[in-house]
């Protein structure tokens, strides 16, 4: 099954051991593609965080009024706090600091699972988990907001008492960032919340006051007893998207609503999967190069707000996963009212957006993707795989649809060194659970957990520039 790459598929990272023919060959080819690389880019790699400890479940944010304004964040739990980067030329430099101080002793308190989001003022949005002491069981929501990149941060705000229930776990944000919604500037989270007697709900709540005060959470999923993974969009109509991953069911599912997270229509499946028989993973697998971690498909949702001819249609990004491995990234794409316009053999979605050389089995995790507002082209990044037969080496990579989802470009690395959490040393979270990914006004921004510098640095937070123009179409598009 690990089948090696064929020469015509040669990118970063693809050098085998061959002929002295060959490798000149190959490393021809590959300086060739750097130097393409370096000279079509908008921007270099950028190690954003660059601190001592592990960091990683990076995510970002660009401000809708201004592209250059760009707000990042990871996990640090190592300090016990939530790490916090901001950039206003566009993400070649940033500033780092903490969203609150770092602990003095970190047993006290630590946080989880970082969330960013800007709104037509400016302001910036972080929410997280936080646990106090850190050895507790009750996780709960926390947003804090700072009026611009040089504000300080607010005292972080509690969004839902848990009350009866047990725990609050993966939240996501987002803002209504369209100034013709009747809920502009409303930010929305939405959340795994788990009651005592074990069952699981999606739920969301909103704020009007930037995020000083919260509504009271409303449920999103149906029936079910374990959900997790949301993730939340806005329209420019003000409707409100959240996917989630139904692990009982082994399916993606999306539900709408057209009041501002008032009250949310019956979950739509998005996708499903075949029943992975890994007990503690969920609809998720094991796969080589996360081991201690599992794959899960991790939806996310996107929406067109862009005034082009796809404007309105919501995609649910995810990774596929089978019993019997990882299938790829893949896009179930469906109009604003969740019809569904992506279909191929009576699946849910069309093909991978990046299909494996044939005779190659490889692995993409943690796929994140998101709309541009000005063009209207899709982006997908994640981890690939391709290019290494033992399935550990990643660069983390990124492709864009220009057509509403029917056809992708050939993904490019975003990422000119592999990571590699096999490695010793490594940490035990590797990866983390997501990633993160912004686009404005042409160009992207994927973040990824990188491990190149892992004897110095340990694992570090990476982002760069693409432009649409640097992503080629497929062969034979």
């Amino acid at each position: 099954m690990n089948a090696s790459t064929p020469l015509g598929s040669v990118r970063r990272g693809a050098l085998r051991r061959s002929t002295p023919v060959l490798v000149c060959a190959l490393v021809a080819a590959l300086a060739s593609l750097l130097t393409a690389r370096a000279q079509g880019a908008a921007g270099p790699e950028v190690n954003v965080s660059s601190l001592p400890g592990a960091q990683n479940e990076p995510t970002i944010a660009v401000d809708p009024t201004n592209p250059e304004i760009l707000v990042a964040g990871s996990n640090s739990r190592g300090e016990g706090t939530m790490r916090v980067y901001g950039s206003t030329d566009g993400g070649l430099t940033w500033t780092v600091g903490t969203v609150y101080p770092r602990p003095v002793d970190r047993r006290k308190t630590c946080a989880a699972d970082p969330g960013v989001a800007i709104d037509l003022a400016g302001r910036q949005y972080y929410s997280f988990l936080r646990l106090t002491p850190c050895g507790g069981d009750r996780p709960r929501l926390f947003v804090a907001s700072r009026a611009d990149p040089a504000a300080p941060w607010s005292r972080p705000a509690l969004v839902a008492p848990l009350g009866r229930a047990r725990l609050d776990d993966k939240p996501a944000i987002a803002v209504d960032v369209s100034p013709t919604s009747r809920f502009a500037n409303r930010v929305y989270v939405a959340w795994t919340r788990v009651a005592r007697n074990g069952a699981f709900a999606i739920v969301l709540s909103h704020s009007d006051d930037a995020g000083r005060s919260w509504s009271r959470p409303v449920k999103v999923s149906g029936p079910g007893r374990l959900v997790s993974y949301a993730s939340v969009a806005v329209a420019r109509d003000g409707t409100v998207y959240v996917a989630w991953d139904d692990m009982e069911n082994f399916w993606v599912r999306i539900a709408r609503s057209t009041d501002g997270g008032e009250r949310f229509e019956p979950g739509r499946k998005a996708a499903s999967f075949s029943i992975v028989q890994i007990p503690h993973c969920g609809s998720g697998i094991v796969i080589p190069a996360q081991r201690l971690t599992c794959a899960r498909p991790n939806p996310i949702v996107s929406v067109d707000r862009s005034s082009g001819p796809y404007s309105g249609r919501v995609y649910v990004t995810y990774a596929r996963t089978e019993f019997y491995g990882n299938q790829g990234a893949f896009v179930t794409v469906f109009d604003s009212a969740l019809s569904l316009l992506s279909a191929s053999d009576g699946r849910y979605e069309g093909p991978p957006v990046a299909p494996p050389p044939p005779g190659q089995r490889t692995d993409q995790f943690w796929p994140q993707s998101a709309v541009d507002p000005a063009t209207g082209a899709v982006w997908v990044c994640f981890y690939d795989t391709r290019d290494d037969p033992e399935r550990k080496r990643v660069f983390y990579s990124c492709t864009v649809s220009r057509d509403g989802g029917q056809t992708w470009a050939q993904a490019l690395p975003a990422a000119s060194v592999p990571s590699d959490e096999t490695q010793p040393g490594a940490d035990p979270r590797e990866f983390g659970d997501y990633q993160g990914l912004a686009v404005a006004g042409g160009v992207a921004h994927p973040i990824w957990t990188d491990s190149r510098n892992l004897a110095t640095l340990a694992e570090e937070i990476y982002t760069t520039r693409l432009t649409e123009a640097e992503l080629s179409p497929p062969p034979g598009g």
